[in-house]
């Protein structure tokens, strides 16, 4: 049996103007990349991929994240229609992809591991750093590079012993 494979997106949705932000919910979202999907890739490949697409996992309006869930098969004409959404109703607005994963275990390291960075780059001394936390070191880094290497390469396996048989 092959169990079905599925990448979790984090996304950031960037607004060039924050008076004219609207705050996120998940109906809006998928409203909104459904269309958009639709214009940019095309109605043949939206369609195609549609089943796959009615899952967003997490949306946090305070800091414009959201994870959605895609197939395996169709995440990169997903990542290629979140790079090219422009506008929202004519309000310039960009998505920016922070993560991919496996797991959506590690969406939420490589979340912690962005917001530390973001905090210790505001911190003005060493001792707001002390109290925040240590400072996020080169093998935090390396971990969750590898964690998603090893989910990949697992994967790969399973699929060629599945084949064999």
């Amino acid at each position: 049996m092959v169990r079905l494979k599925n990448r979790y997106l984090m996304t950031e949705v960037v607004w060039y103007d924050q008076n004219k932000r609207t705050p996120l919910s998940e109906s809006w979202l998928f409203q909104f990349i459904s269309n958009e999907i639709k214009t940019s890739v095309g109605e043949l490949t939206y369609e195609s991929f549609k089943k796959n697409l009615k899952c967003i996992i997490y949306v946090n309006p305070d800091t414009n994240l959201f994870i959605i869930r895609v197939s395996f098969e169709y995440y990169k004409s997903l990542w290629t229609a979140f790079s090219l959404i422009t506008s929202y109703y004519d309000v310039p607005v960009y998505f920016r992809v922070i993560h991919v994963g496996g797991s959506i275990r590690n969406c939420h390291k490589a979340a912690i591991k962005v917001f530390n960075k973001e905090i210790t780059m505001f911190s003005r001394s060493e001792q707001d750093r002390f109290l925040l936390g240590e400072k996020i070191s080169d093998d935090e880094d390396e971990e969750i590079e590898n964690d998603d290497d090893e989910e990949i390469e697992h994967d790969e396996e399973e699929i060629h012993s599945s084949m064999k048989e």
